[in-house]
């Protein structure tokens, strides 16, 4: 990897969705202003679902930030990926697509001010795609990235897609994994390539982009970055952690608040997804 001498003229384009949750998109958004080469950010927000602030009130938050934003409304709740990409295809129907892409949630800081600008001081080779930063999850006092090492075999998809039909066992599933989430902490590992990364954010280069942008996500939510890691994989890219920039993940904010039932059928549904369109 070699250092970029000019990185004023690196531009990203960070894309985060609002699901009832204006005043934590805010403060992300004042966090980015707060970045070394936040001139270089233009944040896109789609509307999936508006709180109590009213539209007007919302965008009108934003007039003294500093931040260049860009707000779309597709009048529904897209789910999470779905709605990052529409909110990619509508910025590029006016506006010329940076190299990098950052997908992210809005639970989110960053380790210090210079984040965007040690990422843009690098340079990747360019069959790398996808790029997780280090996320280290204040919840669970632990790391959550590179998220797997290997692609998951049919045998373990098929498990979970059982546990996950199984109301019972996916009850047990989840709070196991909740408490294992808390003993088991997981240390942060070098950079080095990797299947998939955690989906609280993560940067997508504009080539991946644009295979993305005329792609469909069939769940609404969930395994999204299985999804991600296969296109990735039938292109004959990779995917890439990256330790030297880090992210702290607040918590699950949105999908924190689904009860256990019916976060288990959307897991369910998202891993059939993913066995009929590539395993099978």
């Amino acid at each position: 990897m070699l250092e970029i001498t000019d990185n004023s003229k690196i531009k990203l384009l960070n894309i985060v969705l609002l699901y009832s949750n204006e005043e934590e998109v805010i403060e992300y958004a004042k966090k980015l202003c707060s970045q070394s080469i936040s001139d270089n950010i233009s944040l896109i927000i789609v509307i999936n679902k508006a709180g109590d602030m009213t539209e007007e009130n919302f965008k009108d938050s934003f007039k003294e930030i500093g931040i260049k934003t860009y707000f779309y409304n597709p009048g529904r709740n897209l789910g999470y990926l779905n709605g990052l990409i529409y909110g990619y295809n509508q910025y590029v129907k006016m506006h010329e697509s940076p190299e990098w892409i950052v997908m992210s949630n809005t639970d989110i800081s960053f380790s210090d001010n210079s984040f965007f600008e040690k990422f843009c001081n690098k340079k990747y080779n360019d069959d790398i795609w996808l790029i997780g930063p280090s996320i280290y999850s204040l919840e669970n006092k632990s790391y959550d990235n590179p998220q797997y090492k290997q692609r998951h075999t049919l045998k373990s998809l098929n498990k979970r897609i059982f546990i996950f039909k199984n109301p019972l066992l996916s009850y047990y599933y989840l709070k196991m994994a909740n408490i294992k989430a808390k003993f088991k902490k997981k240390e942060k590992q070098e950079s080095q390539y990797s299947y998939s990364v955690h989906g609280s954010f993560f940067f997508v280069n504009l080539n991946f982009m644009e295979v993305l942008k005329t792609k469909e996500y069939g769940p609404l939510m969930y395994s999204e970055e299985a999804y991600l890691a296969e296109i990735v994989r039938l292109n004959n890219k990779k995917c890439y952690y990256e330790s030297d920039i880090e992210v702290i993940h607040t918590a699950s904010t949105v999908t924190g608040k689904l009860e256990i039932k019916k976060r288990a059928r959307y897991i369910q549904e998202s891993l059939e997804y993913i066995k009929k369109e590539f395993y099978i």
